[in-house]
Order: C-alpha cells, then sequence, then structure tokens
C-alpha cells in the first residue's frame, strides 16, 4: 500500500497549513475570512506552528502518498507527497510520548482552539491550534488580516461549550483535526490517521471526542463514534447564506485497559 503514516516534524508545517487551507474552503472558511488566504498568511502561520510540534499531551500526524514525489512545501526527505494530517490531545491525563498513561492522578490538558474544525471541522484553516507557550517568549501568534475574528468566534465558541458540557473535567482523548487535500480524498487516508488515536483510546480506557462536519459523520460512525449533540452555525448574519452543522461525538473504550 502506498499510503504511510508518520509523525509531523517542524519541516512539515507549510504542507500542514496549506492542506488545512484547501480541506476547510467552502462557504463557512469563505466568511470566516474576508478574501482568500494569501501566501503570505501561509507562510506566517506556518512558522507559528513549528512551536506546537512536540508539546506534552499533543500529536501530530501525516500520510504519505509513497508512490508520489514530494510537493513543493513537503520536505526533501518526506519520501513521497504529504496528502493529509491529524492532531490528537489528552485533556485531564497526561500520556507519553507513546500514548500511555503517565499519571492517571494528574490533570493536565493541552488545549487548541479547532477537517473538519477546534479543530476539527470547525476550526479555520490559518489560525495557530495553540495558545503560545512561555517556552515561545510570550510571543503573541499570527493573526492573520484576512481572518474575521467575530465570526470565528461564533463558529467556535458553541462547540467548545458543547465539548466542556459532554466531557467536563473526565480524561479523554481528542481529534482535533483531520484533513485531507481535496484531490486524495476517499482513499483511506481518514481511517489510517484515526488507527493510532482508536488505539491509544482502547489499550488506556480512555473515551475519544471529535466534532465533525455531515461529511466526516459517517467514517466516524463506523469507527464507533455516537453523536451526542449536533451544533448549528448560521451564515446569514455575517454575510453568508444557509447553516453549517457539526456534531458532537464521542467513542467509549473497547478492549482492556493497559499503562
Amino acid at each position: 500500500m502506498p499510503l504511510i503514516v508518520a509523525p509531523l516534524t517542524t519541516s512539515d508545517t507549510t504542507s500542514w497549513t496549506r492542506i488545512r487551507t484547501l480541506a476547510y474552503a467552502g462557504p463557512t472558511h469563505n466568511i470566516v475570512h474576508s478574501r482568500p488566504v494569501s501566501e503570505e498568511t501561509i507562510r506566517r502561520v506556518s512558522l507559528d506552528r513549528q512551536a506546537e510540534i512536540g508539546k506534552p499531551n499533543a500529536w501530530h500526524f501525516k500520510v504519505v502518498d509513497t508512490e508520489l514525489s514530494p510537493a513543493e512545501d513537503d520536505p526533501p526527505e518526506n519520501g513521497g507527497q504529504t496528502i493529509a494530517f491529524a492532531v490528537w490531545s489528552a485533556h485531564n491525563i497526561d500520556l507519553t510520548p507513546d500514548g500511555y498513561i503517565q499519571n492517571k492522578t494528574t490533570a493536565h490538558s493541552t488545549e487548541e482552539s479547532t477537517d473538519e474544525p477546534t479543530i476539527n471541522p470547525a476550526e479555520t484553516a490559518t489560525l495557530p491550534t495553540e495558545a503560545p507557550s512561555k517556552d515561545a517568549e510570550q510571543k503573541l501568534p499570527y493573526l492573520p488580516p484576512e481572518l474575521r475574528l467575530e465570526v470565528l468566534s461564533a463558529l467556535l465558541n458553541p462547540l467548545r461549550d458543547a465539548c466542556t458540557e459532554i466531557m467536563g473535567s473526565k480524561p479523554y482523548l481528542m481529534l482535533n483535526s483531520l484533513a485531507t487535500h481535496p484531490e486524495h480524498q476517499q482513499r483511506g487516508a481518514g481511517r489510517l490517521l484515526l488507527k493510532w488515536g482508536l488505539d491509544v483510546a482502547d489499550r488506556a480506557g480512555l473515551e475519544l471526542y471529535l466534532d465533525t462536519s455531515l461529511r466526516g459523520r459517517k467514517l466516524y460512525e463506523k469507527e464507533g463514534f455516537r453523536l451526542v449533540k449536533g451544533v448549528e452555525f448560521d451564515r446569514t448574519p455575517w454575510g453568508g447564506e444557509g447553516v453549517d452543522w457539526h456534531g458532537c461525538m464521542v467513542r467509549s473504550p473497547r478492549g482492556k485497559v493497559s499503562e
């Protein structure tokens, strides 16, 4: 099979940012941004995202098609072309870099502003997925000039509130984002990226949480997720048309718990 899963590195952030921008294209993305995303924005956001790689309780993966040559944004040593990515985070529990329970009594959370958005399908493609840390010298994240923050808040805040309402203080693993390049959808990349989180959650006995677009719902239901709540976003007050929908989904762990 030509598709392989590999960890994202700091050399992958331009590819990551561009794939997100392409994957999130649509009527909601168009009103969250005042104009098309520029190359300068992709470059600046990519630089910010380098600081997110390797943080505790966060995992970044890519799918590479080894039968294709690396794209312009891919590192030369990529071994093929990156076609998809996923971001996971652990909340209210500490996990090792390999995804094993580190300390059941320690509450720790990696919070991302989130293919679909909070990333999950709802998050804008050009915002950093985490707040800046102290080791980043208190540098504020780059805010793209195209971004309409008030629209983004109207989109994301209900999703964040729903996550808090549903998961509370329970330990859980979250799929913050999963996106596939539009030219490579329906090839199984999403299922490959899901497998890591499913295995970790089952091994650790953790629930899984995600937000999904209507398009992604069927894939997640096939993997054992159940819809807990639907959240609608009316585009008309912001100059768009129609209503967007995101589903808050939870999956219970399967199998034997192993630390």
